[in-house]
């Protein structure tokens, strides 16, 4: 795919879009449980912030693509509660419209409208922390039919960014209440039982004494620790383990699931002068045969 293929732009919208009356999306605010509305654009502007924080323009307008491509792609994710979207990590963080920047509202604006798309659908446009130097592909995360084809891609841009590199010691104390957090109260040990073909942890083992075990996928493994033990602690499933006398010690890179759009790498490479596109054609690059375009839907 080339770059010239991933910036053509496309102004006819999709007709799926058009359920999107007014371009407003409907935000389950979790704290409260009230249902917010809230115009597409300005909720586009409000999430920079909380996703990628302080960032120079042309990282905070492709983190503004992405999430408006997200936003656009998972419009039912609350439908039972009334809404397109909550205001959490399970969608996108949103804190409201009160404290803005203008560098995410510039953002919006210099991206008003554009979505990447694949095979003429708008994707759910991952994006997470630090990679740690290399992404991973989407299906390898998740087991969604609508996750986006994307191929993982090397990173040298996020290396030496904080999260790129970390440790975390578990003693061996603590490992019945993470395998009783994933079903499995008797468990006692647990090992690296599979890796997918980016070297991420894909499965792990718990064991318990006699000899039953339990598999579980290795990003329901980070999630529980994550829960038990803060974010801070698991950070991706790109790690190795070494066994001990009183702990498991893990070692890995990278922080967040590591699919599409690495936030670190974004900022750094726009540090060094890289454009928006450039970012996203490196970040979202299509399978063969499944290029990632941009396309108009204002």
């Amino acid at each position: 795919m080339t770059r010239r293929e991933l910036i053509a732009l496309v102004l006819a919208a999709p007709a799926s879009l058009a359920a999107a009356p007014g371009g407003v999306r409907r935000i389950l605010r979790l704290g409260t449980g009230r249902v917010e509305r809230v115009p597409l654009e300005d909720y586009v502007a409000a999430v920079l912030p909380a996703e990628i924080g302080r960032a120079p323009a042309a990282a905070l307008q492709a983190q503004a693509v992405a999430a408006r491509s997200f936003a656009l792609a998972k419009e039912d994710r609350h439908r039972d509660q009334g809404a397109d979207l909550c205001d959490g990590t399970h969608c996108q963080v949103f804190r409201g419209l009160g404290r803005v920047p203008a560098g995410a509202r510039e953002a919006g604006d210099a991206t008003r409208g554009l979505v990447l798309v694949q095979r003429e659908k708008v994707i759910a446009a991952p994006f997470h922390a630090v990679c740690g130097g290399r992404t991973a592909r989407p299906a390898d995360v998740w087991d969604d039919e609508e996750t986006p084809d994307l191929v993982p891609v090397e990173d040298d841009a996020c290396r030496d960014a904080p999260g790129a590199a970390w440790m975390f010691e578990m003693p061996r104390s603590t490992v019945p209440a993470l395998a009783s957090a994933l079903g499995f109260p008797e468990g006692r040990f647990f090992e690296v039982f599979g890796h997918d073909a980016g070297g991420r942890v894909s499965m792990v083992r718990f064991v318990a004494p006699g000899g039953r075990s339990l598999v579980v996928r290795g990003f329901e493994f980070r999630r529980s620790a994550s829960d038990l033990w803060g974010w801070s602690s698991v950070r991706s499933t790109a790690f190795e383990v070494e066994e001990t006398r009183g702990f498991y010690r893990l070692t890995g890179r990278g922080t967040g699931h590591g699919a599409g759009l690495c936030q670190a790498g974004a900022i750094a490479r726009a540090r060094r002068g890289e454009s928006r596109d450039g970012i996203l054609a490196t970040y979202y690059r299509g399978a063969a045969g499944a290029p990632v375009t941009f396309r108009s839907v204002a």
